[in-house]
């Protein structure tokens, strides 16, 4: 049975500030990520770093090395800085991670998004850094195209072929400068922006994320040089970002694959490649661990199972056990703009998230911004010890969430007397289903359109395997008449991402409960869908 904690937490009773351990520093304050990586990479060239499942290409350190120096080189051709930004946009395959690498080398951040992601959403932020190259998928590339008419960036592929446009393996070919290549020194020291991700903030829009070449540079890695590691992340997904860092930097090995999560999949993946450290999504969790394709012989090589992006349920956590009796079950908060802030392992406590990390600091707040002590609920304000670079182009927000050095993400939680960190709500009103954030409003919006509904509410009802599903309690206009079934198929109509459907069904009431001041609360309204639910299914 694993060990009840892998960091201690400090608790201060006169400041009323909890402390993780201290962070390691392996790294110059003004080191490059890609002079780290490119160190990295040098030593043990014959080490395996990357595995591509869908076609079986095996990349070296010294491949990675020789591919990344290469792309570097055409962006130095193409006169890229760091004030310039690379766009990725695409699934995980054999050269995103080259051209991510390439960047960090030329000290040029990238940008990436998720492929699956609204073209609205796609353009909105992309239209924040305006990439002058594009790394992206051949069936993507009219929609991309489209996208980034404004300001028309050069597009390159990065699997399949488009008459008349680059590919990234045009870039690949031997230069003779590669031997004698060193990165580009930071301009602006460690604090320099090395990428840009994508987060959901409290404003309802993801939101580009900007995190430092020093932010890189103190990742912790839990996994060694000779651990092999899957994970259906991408890049894009700070779980996806923080592992590419961990795989460049600690060498271990990486297996990929362009096919959806699934249980049998990810068992196969296991079994074929010895797998002994596994990354996921809470729901991707759920799957495997209930799975009948999940047995002891086709697990064994596992030794650490991380859960990332949510908690996951203490029943969960025990039969997770049982499949690898010796393997680190753990399961970790965090957030993009923060990366990780607490991991657990302990299988006694329910809903927990764990202790701090290393270099974390946070304190609760009442309303009156007060610290609050131990078995008190408040705002989580979370210290990262690193200079936050905030929301690029967007000083209004990054001003909201960082509060005099702390970033306040509007989660709810306390901490124990043993010092683990529970969460009690989610960032007010904003919903995650398999990974994915949504919000209630948009799905409201659409709803409303229909005549015969009078009002709408939208939960996220507690799914156990997927997070919040969206269901809709609907107050109907007097004399209508409408089937939940027409709602739902609504909503799949006019919104494409399943992920925003009505994945939890429709349920039809009288009224809704609100405060005094007649605004409705969603929390209660949640309750009310599931007591409804939990009727219909008995």
């Amino acid at each position: 049975m694993p060990t009840k904690a892998i960091f201690p937490t400090f608790y201060n009773a006169e400041t009323k500030i909890w402390s993780g351990p201290p962070r390691a520093t392996l790294y110059d304050y003004n080191a490059s990520a890609g002079q780290i990586i490119h160190n990295s990479l040098k030593c043990w060239p014959t080490n395996v770093i990357q595995i591509t499942d869908d076609d079986g290409t095996v990349l070296t350190n010294a491949d990675m090395l020789a591919y990344a120096t290469r792309i570097a080189l055409f962006f130095k051709s193409e006169g890229l800085n760091h004030e310039d930004k690379v766009g990725i946009i695409a699934n995980s395959s054999t050269y995103v991670i080259p051209v991510a690498t390439a960047c960090f080398f030329n000290a040029t951040p990238f940008h990436a998004v998720n492929y699956s992601r609204e073209p609205a959403i796609v353009k909105g932020l992309f239209s924040v850094t305006k990439p002058k190259i594009m790394f992206i998928d051949a069936p993507d590339y009219e929609r991309i195209k489209e996208i980034t008419k404004e300001w028309s960036p050069k597009i390159i592929t990065l699997t399949g072929r488009v008459e008349g446009v680059a590919s990234v393996e045009d870039l690949l070919k031997p230069h003779p400068a590669e031997r004698i290549y060193v990165p580009t020194p930071l301009v602006k020291g460690g604090d320099q922006v090395a990428v840009v991700l994508c987060s959901s903030g409290t404003a309802g829009l993801p939101k580009a994320v900007a995190l430092s070449h020093r932010h890189i540079a103190a990742t912790n890695s839990l996994a060694i040089s000779t651990d092999v590691l899957y994970t259906s992340a991408t890049i894009d997904w700070m779980t996806g970002f923080s592992i590419t860092i961990m795989n460049l930097m600690c060498g271990f090995t990486r297996i990929l694959s362009s096919k959806p999560f699934s249980a049998a999949h990810a068992v196969e993946l296991v079994k074929k490649y010895k797998v002994t450290c596994i990354a996921m999504a809470p729901w991707q969790a759920y799957e495997l661990y209930t799975s009948p394709l999940a047995v002891p012989e086709d697990l064994k090589s596992l030794t650490i199972s991380f859960v990332i992006g949510g908690w996951i349920s203490l029943q969960l956590l025990r039969k997770a056990q049982e499949l690898m009796p010796k393997t680190f079950i753990m399961f970790s908060y965090g957030t993009t703009e923060t990366g990780v802030v607490t991991v657990n392992c302990d299988q006694s406590l329910e809903c927990a998230v764990g202790r701090l990390a290393p270099g974390m600091r946070v304190k609760i707040l009442d309303e009156n911004r007060q610290n609050l002590p131990p078995n008190q609920t408040g705002e989580i304000l979370i210290d990262i010890g690193l200079t936050w670079e905030g929301y690029l182009n967007n000083p209004e927000d990054t001003a909201a969430t960082l509060q005099d050095g702390w970033i306040n993400l509007g989660d709810l939680g306390y901490f124990d007397d043993d010092n683990n960190l529970y969460l009690v709500d989610r960032k007010k009103d904003l919903l995650k289903y398999k990974s994915k954030h949504y919000w209630p409003n948009e799905i409201e919006q659409v709803i409303a359109e229909l005549p015969e509904v009078k009002h709408v509410c939208v939960v996220g009802a507690r799914d156990a395997r997927y997070g919040d599903a969206a269901g809709a309690l609907i107050i109907k206009q007097e004399g209508a008449e409408i089937s939940a079934q027409k709602i739902i198929d609504y909503v799949a109509q006019k919104l494409v991402v399943d992920y925003k459907h009505l994945n939890a069904g429709v349920i039809f009431v009288e009224k809704f409960p609100k405060n005094p001041n007649g605004k409705v609360m969603r929390s209660l309204a949640r309750d009310i869908f599931e007591e409804a639910q939990n009727i219909q299914t008995q």
